[in-house]
């Protein structure tokens, strides 16, 4: 018997789906024609955009504490026998490079694994329907109408609201919404935190290691380490990206980093004084510029009341107090976050309830799977997301096979 399977996204989840469709397909002996519906151009554009073009596609760290949705959820499909993204792309030929913990292919090009998904989706007659946007999905006699079309399966893989112009743009929320599935409220997640501050400018360009630590008023959101990146108003870098989402309606914002972090207060207080009766006739700026970059080095001042050519032999005790302070406490106001436009990933989405955690299977409707970002399932900054998208899809495509199968 044969079966149509439509698969609506053709981005990291539906170009999975499809590939272990057709795979497991075969082993089970049925004929199943898989259609990929893909409202671009060309599919998987969104993968060529991800990490800064090398695309980091997963992690040697896959502890479900990187992820942020239903814990139960995330932990049953993370422990599939889907999981094994590293062995998936060995299968189509991609060989792992490992950098602290973040997985590349070796070639550290995203178009080799863009590459991979579609000369194998050719090899196993995936169909590919291009610049086609689908507005509704119609159920009847357990068969769903697409563009006049019956297909006895449909798998959800639109991705969530990030980056329209690389083919996420929220379509896929409508679908699920009219077919009884709750969508969850959404928001940008790994993106940057703008701020509107106009000394701020000189710091354009700047990159630094520290500790970025996000607060509401008093109340501490989220911290975390890394190198952190200075546009010209708004800060960037991995730390930044992971505490963004934790940002979204909250109010009297701000964010306090310590770029000295392997240093305590006491540390910093010693050298102070120690440069000020050794080093008498540098000036401040310079015993700073062996610390920090220079450019950070005259903010530094700037922001601890120090003019500029102060000499080291006239710092005083309350001099050097700032100074430390401002080291360990670099403090900026939150004017808000990048939205979606510039946001990695979405927060929240389809409700992770309405699906089987097995299988991916909606409760909703019989025969109807959703897979990767569309789900309300997020992760940090290293690989995490494409990971989540790469198992969760590979598991919607085997689970349409079984439910074919059985049916």
């Amino acid at each position: 018997m044969s079966f149509d399977l439509a698969i609506i996204g053709g981005g990291a989840s539906g170009l999975s789906a499809a590939i272990e469709a057709k795979r497991e397909s075969k082993k089970a002996g049925i004929d199943l024609n898989v259609t990929v519906f893909e409202h671009l151009n060309k599919p998987a554009k969104k993968i060529l955009a991800t990490g800064n073009g090398r695309c980091n596609f997963c992690n040697t760290d896959l502890n479900e504490s990187h992820y942020f949705g239903d814990n139960d959820f995330i932990k049953d499909v993370l422990s599939s026998k889907y999981n094994d993204s590293i062995g998936f792309f060995k299968s189509m030929g991609i060989l792992p490079y490992f950098e602290n913990g973040r997985v590349y292919p070796r070639s550290e090009q995203a178009t080799s694994i863009r590459d991979a998904l579609l000369k194998t989706c050719e090899i196993l007659n995936i169909n590919f329907l291009t610049e086609c946007d689908i507005e509704k999905i119609e159920v009847d006699n357990n068969k769903f109408i697409i563009l006049d079309n019956n297909y006895d399966s449909v798998i959800i893989a639109t991705g969530g609201n990030s980056q329209k112009s690389q083919g996420s743009d929220g379509s896929g929320y409508k679908l699920l919404k009219a077919l009884g599935h709750k969508i969850t409220d959404i928001s940008p997640a790994l993106t940057a935190l703008t701020i509107n501050e106009k000394s701020f400018k000189d710091l354009k360009g700047l990159r630094v290691k520290g500790n970025c630590a996000l607060y509401s008023g008093r109340k501490l959101l989220k911290e975390e380490y890394g190198e952190i990146q200075f546009t010209e108003n708004a800060i960037s870098g991995i730390p930044v990206l992971n505490i963004s989402q934790f940002a979204n309606g909250k109010k009297n914002l701000n964010v306090l980093i310590d770029v000295c972090n392997e240093f305590s207060v006491n540390d910093l207080t010693k050298h102070f004084k120690e440069c000020r009766y050794k080093s008498p006739t540098f000036r401040t700026e310079e015993i700073l510029s062996g610390i920090i970059p220079q450019k950070l080095a005259y903010f530094v001042m700037k922001k601890s009341g120090i003019k500029e050519n102060t000499l080291a032999s006239k710092l005083t005790e309350k001099n050097i107090e700032s100074l430390v302070l401002t080291l360990k406490q670099l403090e900026f106001k939150i004017d808000g976050v990048r939205d979606f436009d510039y946001s990695q990933v979405t927060k929240g989405g389809a409700s992770s309830s309405d699906f089987d955690t097995k299988s991916l299977i909606s409760k909703k409707q019989d025969g109807l799977f959703a897979c990767g970002e569309i789900l309300n399932v997020n992760g940090d900054c290293g690989g995490y997301n494409l990971h989540f998208a790469w198992t969760s899809g590979r598991l919607a495509g085997a689970s349409a096979v079984k439910y074919l199968n059985n049916k």
